[in-house]
């Protein structure tokens, strides 16, 4: 059995030839090689063939969940969109519980999270559908509180997101009570001095005001302050978290809701505990945070034998790598989104840098990603890893800098690719979705968002022919080369 190496690159999509390409603008001796001369084939990370509704981009989440699963994984927003075609959401006994109470008790509904049609952590029809459940069952005071995108779709589009959503809260008379920006609020990286002063702004403890939500965010813009970055503030006739209310967070997506979730209720997960903590009644969670004590609105789809599970019930040794950023992808999503360590499997985080966004540090930490695997590669069997590079500073709008990290995590490839021949090591190389390949808009602006094109699957080994397929026919195409047996529960045919 060879030892194989599958490389996740993230956001790194086959596009059209075009000036906003950075992948086909970059200096790549390394993938122009692999691309023409070794076995390789495009692979579906969107829509459909990750269990996303049609024509949604792919994300890092979904992404790594199809790579791990050896099957289409049914995730958030298709189970979220199933369960509002059918009406089972308006019948969710967990929300109406949670409404009965808050009208016994004639306290406040309080729903959080990020109002985005992208559908990568949330999406604003989710939003809509609780406001009218909440109208639907008499409830009057019910306060919005708005984290603003800017990330996951363009830049400045959170005015149209209010628009619509102040149709519904001037129709109920709800409120929207406070906005900020994902910097603060969804941060991931425990800078709590940013999600704290999100947290005021819940509270109605910040110093930042407005009248008109959507005068803000325009004062904002021409600070030039885009949606991602909005600072806090609330509304000066706001309704704000107070004991015994209780919260909805509608976010699905776990890793960037957590540490929001851990100031409003406490958790393990961190030190740090903010001094103005309330009690709540109810606390609901659209979806499973991880480490956090939540009521679990919308159960995730179970994940029985993922990648990780097969190669330890064969006694075989399995390394994940990757940085900071992407870490949860390469452990948590790839293992079907349960938190795991298997016997004989080791982990390394290698630690992102801190700086505010990925422009100003392009590398990232891909040297140090690239020489953990060559000093631990050889002692497992199978090692999956993660380079972050296109897809976090692709996010950043910034094109010569999406450049630069491409041409650098070329030559970190190369670096694995002649280590790997030199020590008869298979390596695999795919992504888990498109990103920098577009990074200019049909209106000639910054693009920062995912992209619904295919991705590469590439392997050094010449005498395989790869096929055509979709993320979840990884997972057996490296069990099938390294000989082992393909569980039944990995539906999806293997590519060699």
């Amino acid at each position: 059995m060879k030892k194989t190496v599958l490389i996740v690159i993230d956001g790194l999509g086959l596009g059209k030839k075009y000036e906003g390409n950075a992948f086909e603008l970059a200096k790549t001796p390394t993938f122009d090689k692999l691309l023409s001369d070794y076995p390789n084939s495009k692979i579906q990370a969107s829509g459909q063939y990750v269990g996303l509704p049609e024509g949604q981009m792919g994300n890092s989440e979904v992404g790594h969940l199809n790579i791990g699963a050896g099957r289409v994984v049914y995730t958030g927003l298709s189970l979220i969109n199933h369960s509002i075609k059918t009406g089972d959401f308006k019948k969710n006994q967990i929300f109406l519980d949670a409404i009965k109470k808050v009208k016994n008790n004639k306290k406040t509904l309080h729903l959080v999270g990020l109002l985005s049609d992208g559908g990568v952590h949330s999406h604003q029809d989710h939003l809509f559908e609780l406001i009218e459940l909440a109208n639907e069952s008499g409830l009057k005071d019910v306060s919005i509180h708005v984290i603003g995108d800017g990330r996951d779709v363009a830049p400045k589009s959170l005015i149209s997101s209010l628009e619509k959503l102040s149709d519904l809260t001037n129709r109920y008379g709800y409120t929207i009570s406070s906005i900020g920006g994902r910097y603060y609020g969804m941060d991931r990286d425990k800078m709590f001095d940013r999600v704290q002063l999100h947290f005021d702004a819940l509270l109605g403890e910040s110093k930042n005001k407005f009248f008109d939500v959507i005068q803000y965010i325009n004062d904002s813009y021409g600070q030039n302050v885009t949606d991602e970055f909005i600072v806090p503030a609330i509304n000066e006739k706001g309704k704000f978290i107070t004991n015994n209310d209780s919260v909805i967070f509608f976010n699905f997506r776990p890793d960037r809701a957590r540490q929001l979730s851990h100031c409003l209720i406490g958790s393990s997960l961190f030190d740090y505990n903010p001094t103005n903590r309330v009690q709540l009644e109810d606390f609901i969670s659209m979806m499973k945070y991880e480490g956090i004590e939540s009521k679990v609105a919308i159960e995730e789809m179970k994940v029985e034998n993922p990648i990780g599970a097969v190669i330890s019930q064969n006694n075989l040794k399995q390394l994940r790598l990757a940085e900071t950023q992407k870490y949860s992808h390469v452990t948590y999503f790839m293992d079907g989104g349960v938190d795991v360590i298997y016997e004989n499997s080791t982990r390394i985080m290698v630690d992102s840098l801190k700086v505010k966004t990925y422009d100003l540090a392009p590398k990232m930490s891909a040297k140090e990603i690239t020489d953990k695997l060559i000093e631990h590669g050889l002692k497992n069997d199978l090692t999956i890893m993660n380079y972050a590079n296109p897809d976090m500073v692709g996010h950043t709008g910034v094109l010569n800098a999406t450049i630069e990290a491409i041409e650098f995590l070329d030559f970190q490839i190369k670096r694995v690719i002649d280590w790997a021949s030199e020590n008869d090591v298979t390596v695999f190389i795919t992504a888990d979705h498109g990103n920098s390949e577009v990074m200019i808009d049909n209106k000639g602006g910054p693009a920062t968002k995912h992209t619904d094109n295919p991705v590469m699957l590439v392997s050094t080994d010449k005498t395989l022919k790869l096929e055509d397929g979709k993320l979840a026919n990884i997972a057996p195409t490296i069990l099938k080369y390294m000989g082992i047996q393909i569980p039944k529960e990995m539906n999806e045919e293997p590519l060699i």
